[in-house]
């Protein structure tokens, strides 16, 4: 990156610009999660359809399973919008 700044809606924006927005993220949630565990406190996230919780000593719990219902749409379909 230049010594310019760059602002985060820049870099939303600009397609080139994802892989900083992905390794800040990606360091940020490491140090979030080791943080947690320093303090004793389990971390709780998505692990494909599952719920996990991972205590700070590694041990691995399921807490809940959400199904995935997203709706599949054709390229190009179209659809209403109406209130109920």
């Amino acid at each position: 990156m230049s010594t310019k700044t760059k602002y985060l809606t820049y870099l939303e924006e600009t397609r080139k610009h994802h892989s900083i927005i992905e390794d800040v993220a990606k360091t940020s949630t490491k140090k979030a999660i080791a943080a947690s565990h320093k303090r004793s406190v389990p971390v709780t996230y998505m692990e494909g359809e599952e719920i996990v919780k991972v205590s700070h000593t590694g041990a691995k719990s399921v807490v809940g399973v959400v199904k995935n219902n997203r709706r599949k749409v054709k390229k190009g379909g179209k659809t209403t919008l109406s209130k109920k």
